[in-house]
């Protein structure tokens, strides 16, 4: 892939928009927000039970962290052995080359489907999916999971099939939904056996659970960590206040995030099989998805949507109206990571390498 010098004006987009979170609410804050903390406790334990107990005092089971994927503490392990580096900084280090890896490799698919506005659409990728902004500010595998998902779909597009079964058994390791890619693959393709490959997303999820078999002592240990399969057997039971992850009437967002997701995969479908099936897929397990954080769960779903809606952002008004809306989106992410944190009375099992 030849260096565009659009990626610099990413790459200081990701940079000057992050440490703009980071100064106005503070590292401490940053580093207490959620599920930042708990995939650092992954990084220390390796879901050990034992490890767990000792060292961290969370209000959750120790049967919960299955539920928290290794790829990123992984990484976070890995690369905070740098002598300048500890888990903490480790862990927003990743996801901060992580985004700007997202929206260079969105950068450049949309520049090879001949997209317009191929910049615009990369940078609004930071900012216009309100929880966007917040999450990739923080510890989260978010953007690092997107990011599979995109290199993941490029192969598979381009019939490199070996390539997309990696990328999407990096997805897959990175967080559960990554599964969604196999029936995305099956249904493309029409269950044609040259796309084999891609069998290596459901062999990783089939060796991660044997790697919880080993670590805890159940191989379902992820289906047994809690109220955190948030799926529903009816559509819009988020809609339902009684649900234990929703809590509250004031649900009028959702609505919206429901309807510029649909016209988003609808318009992707029409440009683009591969895309638009994916979009599909994940829009549909959406619906079905009962917690009032769906923003976060679906945020793998942007860069189909602002692929599908790209027509949209040839309007000069629209340009401009997005532009003006960076600054609400600032505001309502310093608000965001201001509430969302984790008390943490001792810091010394995440600063220890």
């Amino acid at each position: 892939m030849r260096i565009d010098k659009n990626w610099l004006i990413i790459i200081l987009a990701v940079l000057i928009s992050t440490v703009a979170v980071w100064r106005a609410v503070g590292l401490k804050t940053i580093y207490q927000n959620f599920d930042g903390p708990y995939y650092l406790a992954v990084a220390r334990s390796w879901y050990d039970q034992a490890t767990l107990g000792k060292y961290f005092s969370f209000p959750v089971p120790l049967e919960y962290y299955p539920a928290h994927f290794p790829l990123y503490p992984f990484a976070i392990r890995l690369i905070s052995w740098l002598p300048f580096l500890n888990p903490l900084r480790a862990m927003l280090i990743i996801n901060l080359l992580a985004t700007i890896a997202t929206s260079i490799v969105l950068f450049e698919i949309l520049k090879t489907k001949k997209i317009p506005r191929a910049l615009f659409l990369s940078i609004s990728f930071l900012f216009l999916w309100p929880r966007m902004w917040a999450v990739r500010s923080i510890g989260s595998p978010e953007t690092l999971f997107i990011l599979w998902i995109l290199l993941s779909l490029k192969y598979f597009d381009l019939k490199k099939y070996w390539l997309a079964g990696i990328f999407g058994s990096l997805a897959v390791l990175t967080k559960s939904p990554g599964i969604l890619l196999l029936p995305t693959y099956l249904i493309a393709a029409k269950f044609d056996k040259k796309i084999w490959p891609t069998l290596l997303i459901p062999i990783s999820l089939l060796l991660l659970f044997t790697f919880f078999k080993i670590q805890t002592g159940d191989f379902w240990a992820y289906f047994h960590s809690g109220d955190n399969i948030h799926l529903q057997a009816t559509p819009f039971k988020i809609f339902d206040s009684n649900q234990p992850w929703v809590g509250s009437f004031w649900l009028e967002d959702i609505l919206w995030i429901y309807l510029i997701g649909g016209l988003g995969v609808y318009y992707a479908w029409k440009k683009d099989r591969l895309w638009g099936i994916f979009g599909l897929v994940y829009y549909t397990v959406i619906i079905f998805v009962s917690h009032r954080d769906i923003s976060r769960y679906s945020l793998p779903l942007i860069p189909i949507i602002l692929f599908g809606l790209s027509d949209l952002f040839k309007r000069k008004e629209i340009r401009i109206a997005l532009i003006l809306l960076i600054i609400p989106l600032y505001f309502y992410t310093l608000n965001f990571l201001t509430h969302n944190t984790l008390t943490i009375s001792d810091w010394a099992p995440f600063l220890s390498k």
